[in-house]
C-alpha cells in the first residue's frame, strides 16, 4: 500500500507542476463583455432654403450686360492698386496713371456719353433752325427721280430694323424695370431667409453642445449597471480563471464519489448472489444424489449387459464449487459507512462554496464600488461643465440681440423702401415710355406712310395719311432730340456706378478676391470677427473663415475654437480614472475561506482504503468461476443414455430413458437459474476487481487534486482577483475612453457646421450684385441700347418722312421724259 502511495505521489506531483506552471496567472485578454455603445451623431439642423435664382431669358441679358463690362473693362483685379490707394488716398496723384490705365475702358465710354450728351441737343438745336430756314430737307420739294422707289423702299425698311432694334431695348426696358421691383422683393425675402437661418444656427450651438455632454450619461450608467453587477461580470470572471484547476479537481473527485457508490453496489450484488448459487448447488446435489443412485440401481438389474456404461455416473460428478466464493458482509458493512457519509453531498458543498465565490466578491466590494460610483458623479460634473465654458455661449445672446435688431430695423425701413422703389419703377416706366413713344411714332409713320402712299401720284397730292405718316416720322425725330441726351447722362451715370461696382465689388466678391484685398488693406482694421464672437486670443481671417464656412467645417475649426478652449483639459478624465483604477488597486477579495473538501470528506476517502476491498482474493474467485459443473456436459450424458436405451429392452430400456428425461430437466434448470447467476457474478466481480486495482491511485490523485486547488485559492486567488479586476476597470475606462474620442469628433467635426455663416455673405452677395445690380445694369444697358439706336433712327427718320410728306413744290414731266426740265408749281 505504501509503494503504490509513493509512486503515485511523485506522478502527481510532476503532473501539478506542469499544471501549476503553464497557468497564466496575468491572464489572457479578458472578454470585455459589454455592450458596444452607439452615440447617436449631432442631428444636423434643418434650414429654410428660399433662394429664387436667375434663370430665363432675364439670365441671357445678364450675360450680355456682364460680357459687355468685361469687354469694356478685361484688366484683371487690381489689388496692389486698390490697398495702396485705401491706405493713403493722397497717393492717387502719383498713381493717377495706373488708375487711367485700369478705368480707361470706362473713361472711353464716358466720353462718349459726355460727347452724346453735349452734341445732342446741340444739334438738334440746329437741326431744328435749319428746318425752319428751309435746310435739311425743311424745304418741301421734293426732286422726281426714277430711283425715288427703290430708295424709298430701302429707307423704309432700314428704319423698321432700326425702329424693332429700339423696340427690342425698350422691351428689354420694361422687363428690367420689373426685374428691379421682383429682385427687391426676392432680396427681401432672403435676407430675411438668411437672418433667420442665422438665428437658427446660433440657437442651435447651446443644444448641440448639451446634446454632447447630456450622452455622457450613457457611460456613466453603463459603469454603474456592471458595478452593481460586478458578481455577474468581475466575480465570474474570476471563477471561469480559477475554474481551470479547481473544477478539474472537484470533477474528480465527483467521479470518485461515482465509483464509491458503484462499488457498492457491485459487493451487495456479489454477495447475494454467491448466496444464491450455494443454495442452488445444494439443491442441484440432491437431485444428483437422486438420479445417481437411480442409474446405480438400473444398472445393477441390468447385469453385465450395463457393464460398458457403468462409467457414466462418474461423469455426473459435480466439480464446482461455490463455496470458494468468500463471504463479503464485512467489506460491505464497512462500505455501507462510506456511502452513509454520502462523499458526493460533501463535494457539492464544495462546489457551492467555490461557485458562490461572485457573492463574496459583491460583499467585500461593496464600499469600493460607493466610492468609485462618487468619482462617476465628478466625472459627470466635470464634463457638464463644458456647456458653461464654452466659448461663443457668452456672446451668443449679443449676437441675438443684434439680429433682432436688425430684424427690427428692417421692418422699420421696409415701407419706405416699396414707396421709394413705386417711385423708382414710375420714373422706370416713364422712361421706357419715352422710348416708345419714339418707336410708335416710327412704326405709325412707316405704316400710314407706307400703306397710303401712292407712288405714281404727285407728290403735292399725296393723301393725308401718307402726310400724317410722315409727320409721325418727325415726331419720332423731334421726341429724340428731347429726351435722348437726358436718356444718355442717366445711362452714363448708371454706368459709371454701376460699372465700377460690378467690376471692383462683385467680380472679386465671386473669386473670393475682394477679402483678401480688404484684410490685406486694414480697410476692416476696426471690424474684429474674433472681438464680436467674444474669442480672445484669436486673430480670425474674413477670407479664410468664409472659405471654411462654405465648405461647411464645424465651428471648432473655422473658428479656431481650440485657441480659447482646452477641449483636451476638459475631456482629460484621468485624474478620476487614476483615482477609480487606485480604488480598484486596493480591493482586497479574501477566498481563502472556500473549502473545496472539508476533513469530514477526507476522513471518508482514508476509511475507503480500509474497507478490505483491495484484499480480496479476486483471481481465485475467478478461476473457480471458469470451472464446468459437470465433469462431462449433461446434454451429452443425456446422449449417450438414450442412445444405450435403444440396445436394451424393457423394462430396463424404459427406466433409461427415464433417468436420461430427468437429467435432461436438470439440464434446463441449471440453465434458466443457475448459468444466469453465474454470468451476473464473473461480470461484476470483474468490474469490482478492475476498480479495486484503481482505487488507491484515483483517491490519491483526488486529493493531490484538491490539494493543489485548495493551495492555489490560498496562495493565488488574490492575485488572479487583482488581475481580473484591472482587466474588468479597463473594460470600464473603454466606456470613458470611447465617449471622449466621440465627444472630440462631434466637437471638432460635426458641431455647428458654420455654412450659415457663409451663407450670409453669399446672400449679401446675392443681393447686391445678382438681384439689385444686376437688374439696375440691365436696366440702363436697355436704355443705352435704345438711346444709340435713336441716332440712325433720325437719320433715316427724317430721310424716309419727305418720301411720305405732302410737298408744297413738285417737278413736272414733259412728254414722260424723265429728262425734262421741271417747273416749279406753286400750291
Amino acid at each position: 500500500m505504501a509503494f503504490h502511495w509513493h509512486i503515485t505521489n511523485s506522478r502527481l506531483g510532476l503532473f501539478t507542476f506542469v499544471t501549476l506552471s503553464c497557468f497564466q496567472w496575468s491572464s489572457a485578454i479578458q472578454n470585455c463583455s459589454r455592450k458596444q455603445n452607439n452615440f447617436n451623431n449631432v442631428s444636423e439642423t434643418q434650414y429654410s432654403n428660399k433662394l429664387h435664382l436667375v434663370s430665363g431669358t432675364t439670365l441671357a441679358l445678364y450675360q450680355i450686360v456682364h460680357n459687355f463690362l468685361d469687354m469694356i473693362q478685361p484688366n484683371p483685379f487690381p489689388s496692389d492698386l486698390v490697398n495702396t490707394l485705401i491706405q493713403n488716398a493722397a497717393s492717387l496723384q502719383h498713381n493717377y496713371v495706373k488708375v487711367l490705365k485700369y478705368e480707361v475702358g470706362f473713361i472711353v465710354c464716358a466720353a462718349i456719353g459726355i460727347l452724346f450728351f453735349l452734341l445732342m441737343p446741340l444739334v438738334g438745336l440746329c437741326f431744328c433752325c435749319c428746318r425752319c430756314c428751309g435746310n435739311c430737307g425743311g424745304k418741301m420739294y421734293q426732286e422726281q427721280k426714277t430711283s425715288m422707289n427703290c430708295r424709298r423702299r430701302t429707307l423704309a425698311a432700314i428704319l423698321l430694323m432700326v425702329t424693332t432694334v429700339i423696340l427690342g431695348g425698350n422691351v428689354c426696358m420694361f422687363v428690367s424695370n420689373e426685374n428691379i421691383s421682383e429682385s427687391l422683393q426676392h432680396s427681401e425675402n432672403l435676407l430675411e431667409n438668411t437672418l433667420g437661418n442665422l438665428k437658427i444656427y446660433i440657437n442651435s450651438i447651446p443644444k448641440q453642445i448639451t446634446t454632447i455632454t447630456d450622452a455622457s450619461a450613457i457611460p456613466i450608467a453603463s459603469v454603474s449597471a456592471n458595478l452593481d453587477n460586478i458578481g455577474s461580470s468581475l466575480g465570474e470572471a474570476v471563477v471561469k480563471k480559477l475554474g481551470e484547476i479547481i473544477y478539474p479537481s472537484l470533477s474528480s473527485a465527483s467521479q470518485l464519489a461515482q465509483v464509491i457508490t458503484e462499488m457498492n453496489e457491485k459487493l451487495v450484488l456479489i454477495n447475494s448472489t454467491a448466496a444464491t448459487l450455494l443454495h442452488q448447488q445444494e439443491v442441484l446435489q440432491k437431485n444428483l444424489t437422486v438420479i445417481r443412485q437411480n442409474i446405480n440401481r438400473t444398472f445393477h438389474t441390468c447385469g453385465l449387459q450395463c457393464v460398458s456404461i457403468q462409467d457414466i455416473v462418474k461423469d455426473l460428478e459435480f466439480v464446482a464449487n461455490f463455496t470458494m466464493v468468500p463471504n463479503m458482509d464485512k467489506e460491505i458493512n464497512a462500505m455501507r459507512q462510506i456511502v452513509d457519509a454520502n462523499f458526493y453531498s460533501i463535494v457539492q458543498k464544495g462546489y457551492k462554496e467555490f461557485n458562490d465565490t461572485p457573492a463574496l466578491l459583491v460583499n467585500q466590494s461593496i464600499s469600493s464600488v460607493s466610492e468609485i460610483k462618487k468619482y462617476l458623479k465628478n466625472i459627470e460634473h466635470l464634463i457638464q461643465n463644458i456647456t458653461q465654458t464654452f466659448p461663443l455661449l457668452t456672446s451668443l445672446k449679443s449676437i441675438n440681440s443684434t439680429l433682432d435688431l436688425v430684424d427690427s430695423k428692417i421692418s422699420e425701413y421696409r415701407p419706405k423702401i416699396q414707396q421709394g422703389n413705386e417711385y423708382r419703377w414710375i420714373v422706370g416706366i416713364a422712361l421706357s415710355c419715352i422710348i416708345l413713344l419714339v418707336v410708335v411714332c416710327n412704326y405709325l409713320g412707316l405704316l400710314l406712310g407706307t400703306a397710303y402712299l401712292k407712288p405714281n401720284v404727285n407728290p403735292t397730292e399725296r393723301s393725308v395719311l401718307s402726310n400724317c405718316g410722315g409727320n409721325f416720322l418727325m415726331a419720332g425725330v423731334g421726341f429724340s432730340f428731347i429726351f435722348s441726351w437726358l436718356l444718355m447722362l442717366l445711362v452714363l451715370i448708371m454706368f459709371i456706378v454701376g460699372g465700377n461696382v460690378y467690376s471692383l465689388v462683385c467680380k472679386p466678391w465671386y473669386d473670393n478676391e475682394i477679402f483678401q484685398v480688404i484684410e490685406s488693406s486694414g480697410l476692416m482694421a476696426e471690424f474684429n470677427l474674433a472681438e464680436i464672437l467674444g474669442l480672445k486670443n484669436t486673430s480670425l481671417s474674413i477670407h479664410k473663415t468664409y472659405n471654411d464656412c462654405q465648405n461647411n467645417k464645424s465651428a471648432w475649426k473655422a473658428l479656431q475654437l481650440g485657441k480659447n478652449f482646452n477641449l483636451d483639459e476638459y475631456l482629460n478624465l484621468s485624474k478620476y480614472t487614476g483615482d477609480i483604477s487606485s480604488t480598484f488597486d486596493k480591493l482586497n477579495v479574501n477566498l481563502s475561506g472556500i473549502t473545496l473538501l472539508d476533513q469530514n470528506g477526507r476522513t471518508t476517502l482514508k476509511d475507503f482504503f480500509n474497507t478490505g476491498i483491495d484484499d480480496l482474493n479476486f483471481t481465485s474467485i475467478s478461476e473457480q468461476l471458469e470451472m464446468p459443473l459437470f465433469q462431462q456436459e449433461l446434454h451429452i450424458t443425456v446422449g449417450k443414455l438414450q442412445n444405450f436405451s435403444k440396445s436394451t429392452v424393457d423394462p430396463v430400456k424404459t427406466k433409461l430413458n427415464k433417468e436420461a428425461a430427468s437429467l435432461n430437466d436438470l439440464n434446463s434448470w441449471i440453465q434458466t437459474n443457475m448459468v444466469p447467476n453465474i454470468e451476473t457474478l464473473k461480470e461484476n466481480i470483474e468490474h469490482l476487481q478492475r476498480n479495486t486495482s484503481h482505487v488507491e491511485v484515483i483517491v490519491n490523485i483526488t486529493l493531490l487534486k484538491i490539494d493543489s486547488a485548495q493551495t492555489m485559492i490560498r496562495t493565488k486567488a488574490s492575485d488572479i482577483v487583482k488581475n481580473e479586476s484591472k482587466m474588468f476597470l479597463d473594460c470600464q475606462l473603454e466606456y470613458f475612453s470611447y465617449y471622449v474620442n466621440w465627444t472630440k469628433i462631434m466637437i471638432t467635426q460635426n458641431m455647428a457646421q458654420c455654412r450659415p455663416l457663409a451663407d450670409v455673405l453669399d446672400s449679401a452677395a446675392i443681393i447686391a450684385c445678382s438681384y439689385l445690380l444686376d437688374s439696375l445694369n440691365a436696366f440702363w444697358f436697355c436704355v443705352g441700347w435704345s438711346t444709340i439706336f435713336l441716332v440712325p433712327s433720325i437719320i433715316f427718320a427724317v430721310k424716309l418722312a419727305k418720301f411720305y410728306r405732302r410737298m408744297t413744290t413738285s417737278d413736272v414731266f414733259e412728254n414722260g421724259d424723265c429728262h425734262m426740265e421741271m417747273g416749279p408749281l406753286h400750291k
